[in-house]
């Protein structure tokens, strides 16, 4: 049976008569437009987001109503007519004509409204997401700040220029895993003892981000300042767990490896001491042999008491040692499978012995770029290197 309505906005009212209940206490703006783009019907969320009541509204267009923000709605409106293709989820921006100075941020869908199978108007839902897109805005801000503020501190946490010692051979790598807050708690360091001796030291503070930067500062810092009143390494890692305790920092734990490092003529003798961090490996160059230095021992900023034991070693002209932190040998992989496996210390044994007779340099490019093979190039944690080799007589 033929409809009798007749053409153009009387049908539209007729919809929304039947759907008045609805669309008055729908949520979210509703509005009701002909095939000029006239507003025919509008609820009290729309009113309010225009900041004019219905009276003023029905019978005008967007644009007449709001010159900028309105233009580029009609433009949607007319595809939609056009095409007779809803559109979802638009983001527009602007401000309304009777509040030209407050920009808000709209979420908006249109739909043909159609009866009898041809298209009569149109239908709009619009959602004010000014608040959520503030927000957002402010979160991202603080974020950017946060990572910056942690780049600053770590910045000033590695050493700018590696030191140039003579008759051997100096390399260092620190690679953050985030793209995002490109700080962690690696952190590597060198200390020029005397004419003749230096401290070599790889820690890894627990966290990332501003905390571990701090944390990081006060463990370097306090490395520092016992290795220039005492020659033991024992005593010096023992001043920066009584530092670290006195931090009182939630998860405030670090692991760390102090090496000295002491050319007597043809060759350098090496003293390490270790607390919880990964032992420094050696490598010989006569024979390719990779050799742990030293025990494990206590990590720093937990207990009061902790138990830590003194190697030694020496170094003749080819042999180096490798200080690592745990993102080396730690770095997983998520096998076809599902299986997790790990880097570990036999794959990394496996690259140092490949290496033997290699440069410095070249020893911790292999180590970097074997960690990153292994994880198909995405980082799962910091990872830092930090290689000496004797390359001959001062």
């Amino acid at each position: 049976m033929p409809s009798t309505l007749r053409p153009g906005p009387d049908r539209l009212e007729v919809i929304a008569a039947q759907s008045d209940a609805v669309i008055e206490s729908a949520p979210i703006g509703i509005g009701l437009f002909d095939l000029q783009l006239r507003h025919v019907r509008v609820n009290p969320v729309l009113e309010e987001m225009n900041g004019l009541p219905a009276a003023k509204l029905l019978g005008r267009t967007p644009a007449q109503l709001h010159p900028e923000v309105g233009r580029e709605a009609e433009t949607l409106y007319r595809e939609v007519l056009r095409s007779g293709r809803p559109q979802r989820d638009v983001p527009l921006t602007g401000a309304v004509g009777s509040r030209p100075g407050e920009v808000h941020h709209w979420n908006a869908s249109f739909f043909p409204v159609r009866h009898a199978g041809e298209v009569i108007g149109l239908c709009v839902l619009v959602a004010d997401v000014t608040t959520e897109r503030r927000l957002a805005e402010a979160l991202a801000a603080s974020e950017e700040r946060h990572r910056r503020l942690a780049e600053d501190l770590q910045s000033g946490l590695l050493p700018p220029n590696l030191p140039e010692l003579e008759g051997m051979d100096l390399a260092a790598l620190y690679r953050p895993s985030s793209t995002v807050a490109t700080v962690g708690g690696d952190f590597y360091d060198i200390v020029e003892l005397g004419e003749s001796s230096w401290l070599l030291v790889v820690g890894d503070v627990e966290g990332t981000g501003p905390v571990a930067a701090a944390l990081t500062a006060a463990a370097r810092y306090a490395i520092r300042a016992a290795a220039v009143r005492t020659s033991d390494l024992v005593d010096v890692l023992h001043t920066a767990n009584e530092v670290l305790l006195r931090q009182r920092a939630p998860n405030g734990t670090c692991t760390v490896t102090c090496v000295v490092a002491e050319r007597l003529r043809d060759r350098i003798e090496l003293r390490a001491v270790s607390a919880g961090h990964p032992l420094p490996l050696v490598l010989r160059h006569d024979t390719g042999a990779v050799e742990e230095l030293g025990a494990p021992g206590t990590l720093l900023g937990v207990l009061a008491e902790i138990d830590l034991t003194l190697a030694v070693t020496t170094l003749s002209e080819g042999d180096a040692v490798v200080l690592y932190t745990d993102g080396v040998t730690e770095a997983r992989y998520r096998t076809g499978d599902g299986a997790v496996e790990q880097f570990g210390e036999e794959r990394l044994r496996k690259v140092l012995a490949s290496a033997s007779g290699a440069g410095a340099e070249d020893v911790v490019a292999r180590v970097e770029a074997s960690v990153l093979e292994f994880q198909a190039g995405h980082l799962a944690d910091d990872i830092g290197v930090l290689v000496l080799r004797v390359t001959g007589r001062a």
